[in-house]
């Protein structure tokens, strides 16, 4: 049969409807259409004219959101396992640059300064208690700021590292959880659409950049010290970061209004 029928588009009409990948919805639309030609078939054999037949296949089978949410098994579990999915996903890139801003910092201040990239304020005033356990483990500096700077970066190296394997075995286990979750319950493999996931990223990173930024040009010290420099160098890979994803999330739109416009 050529042309378009009635069957042709109830299909479009469905995979409009349809959720999850791309996978399951070609498999529903072959089975649907499968079933349609054949019930249309039958009917057409029994006597009855071609679009009356099509009709009653289309009208037996059920309605285009009818057959879409019966199709869309579990939605509430599906949903949540692809937030999570998508959200795992953004994780592992935040973590994986709080590593990489630990490891830059550490380039940096072997080439520039330790008291710049870890040291506390030139103005910033120590007790006598903390300069006294500073100098104690860190033997080679001379002075308690530079005693205290070299204790931060070895100290903030360390905790960062270790919060961010930390980090990325509890995204690892809560991925692996939601796709076991995903195949045994066999419910709809929904997906956070991209063009959400590179929006968030850059807002995400966009907002974290600045906040750095400012730190940094604030001199800010929270919880010890944190040098001037290690909040620049956050700053910028989150920027970065941001602007990678904004790059996509605009690339994302603009083929997005291309095709509306073309339709």
């Amino acid at each position: 049969m050529s042309g378009r029928d009635r069957i042709d588009a109830y299909l479009d009409e469905l995979f409009v409807r349809l959720r999850g990948d791309a996978a399951e919805g070609r498999s529903m639309l072959a089975e649907a259409e499968a079933h349609l030609r054949d019930a249309a078939a039958a009917s057409i054999e029994a006597g009855m004219h071609e679009d009356a037949a099509q009709q009653a296949a289309i009208a037996a089978f059920g309605s285009p959101g009818h057959v879409a949410r019966s199709a869309d098994r579990h939605p509430v579990a599906s949903a949540i396992t692809a937030f999570v999915m998508a959200g795992g996903a953004l994780a592992i890139v935040g973590f994986v640059a709080i590593g990489l801003s630990a490891v830059i910092a550490k380039v940096v201040a072997m080439l520039t300064s330790t008291q710049w990239v870890y040291g506390a304020p030139s103005g910033y005033r120590f007790t006598a208690a903390q300069c006294a356990h500073w100098l104690l483990v860190q033997r080679t500096a001379i002075g308690c700021g530079a005693a205290a700077a070299m204790e931060n970066s070895d100290d903030s190296f360390q905790f960062t590292i270790g919060g961010v394997v930390a980090g990325l075995l509890v995204v690892g286990i809560a991925i692996g959880l939601a796709l076991l979750l995903r195949r045994a319950g066999r419910f709809t493999h929904r997906r956070i659409p991209l063009v959400v996931v590179w929006a968030v990223g850059a807002t995400a990173f966009g907002g974290a950049g600045v906040g750095l930024l400012a730190a940094g040009l604030g001199d800010v010290v929270v919880s010890g010290l944190w040098g001037q420099g290690l909040w620049f160098i956050e700053s910028a890979v989150a920027l970065v970061l941001a602007v990678y994803f904004g790059a996509r999330l605009i690339a994302a739109t603009t083929r997005s209004l291309g095709v509306v416009a073309q339709g």
